[in-house]
């Protein structure tokens, strides 16, 4: 869909697997995308588990205008307390339906709901 068409169609669900990189492992920046997704744009989806890789990937589903709003959040890059974040790719996926919430995967065998 080029970009034309897709701003025609701001309040159509969409799903986006965004990869970042950088400081991505600590509790404050997956409470910031926790804020960011879920409190500030209503989008659903979840962020996968804190690993030695020092990347993360986070999936949203949600409304073309809010996902595009949060993919410019996260390559803002800087989210506080000297943390570097850097997007390396943004997937277009199919919305699957399957979440109701955002949740972060803490890596200890559970999800914690936003």
């Amino acid at each position: 869909m080029t970009s034309d068409v897709a701003d025609l169609y701001p309040n159509e669900t969409i799903a986006r697997r965004i990869v970042v990189t950088g400081d991505v492992n600590g509790g404050y920046y997956r409470s910031c995308v926790t804020n960011e997704a879920k409190r500030f744009r209503s989008l659903k989806g979840t962020m996968s588990p804190p690993d030695d890789s020092n990347g993360a990937e986070i999936y949203v589903e949600g409304k073309r205008k809010s996902i595009k709003s949060f993919i410019r959040w996260c390559r803002r890059g800087d989210v506080g307390l000297s943390q570097s974040i850097k997007v390396e790719q943004v997937v277009e996926e199919f919305p699957t339906g399957m979440y109701d919430d955002f949740y972060v995967d803490t890596g200890r065998g559970e999800l914690t709901k936003g």
